[in-house]
């Protein structure tokens, strides 16, 4: 009687009847919720192939297709410390944070307002061209944006201007093409 109530048992180990650094984990599911258990994906069997698959036990994962992934690189987060940023990427990214008080709602919608208006008539840009935040200027260096005030930007006539009501960003950009 004094082996049956100890707790050397042929009963397998639970974490509550192991030692105290004994983990063996709390959660542990067979399956995700709502679908087929997971597990072993075959059984052993005699003969030269010991293991054999079966095919309804085998984990199936769905992936897009390769006319959707176009085949494309993907760029990775992670770059070495050695990276550097050129003069106009740092400018782009970082020089309208660079105030002392950041980028304001206020001089963020001065400047989207101006810059929109420029897209819709590029005959007559706006008064304040000369003082075209830096950051704005590297976007369109860097093809970011398109340019309104260059000279080798055409209108399209055949479209209407986009009215500000309802998606103007995306249809202000169509306005222009590339010569």
């Amino acid at each position: 009687t004094a082996v049956r109530l100890s707790k050397a048992s042929r009963a397998p180990q639970t974490p509550k009847s192991g030692n105290k650094d004994f983990y063996k984990g709390v959660t542990r599911q067979a399956f995700l919720p709502g679908s087929r258990r997971t597990g072993a994906t075959g059984q052993h069997v005699r003969g030269k192939a010991k293991y054999r698959l079966v095919d309804g036990k085998v984990r199936v994962y769905v992936a897009p297709s390769g006319d959707e992934i176009n085949f494309n690189p993907v760029p990775t987060p992670l770059l070495p410390l050695s990276t550097k940023l050129a003069q106009d990427q740092e400018s782009a990214v970082f020089s309208k944070f660079r105030k002392v008080g950041g980028l304001t709602p206020e001089h963020f919608l001065r400047v989207s307002r101006e810059y929109a208006y420029a897209l819709e008539n590029p005959e007559a840009p706006t008064t304040n061209v000369a003082a075209q935040p830096a950051w704005l200027a590297a976007r369109i260096r860097l093809g970011m944006m398109p340019n309104p005030y260059s000279t080798d930007v055409a209108f399209k006539a055949d479209r209407p201007v986009a009215s500000r009501a309802g998606g103007a960003w995306s249809r202000a950009a169509s306005l222009f093409e590339r010569k």
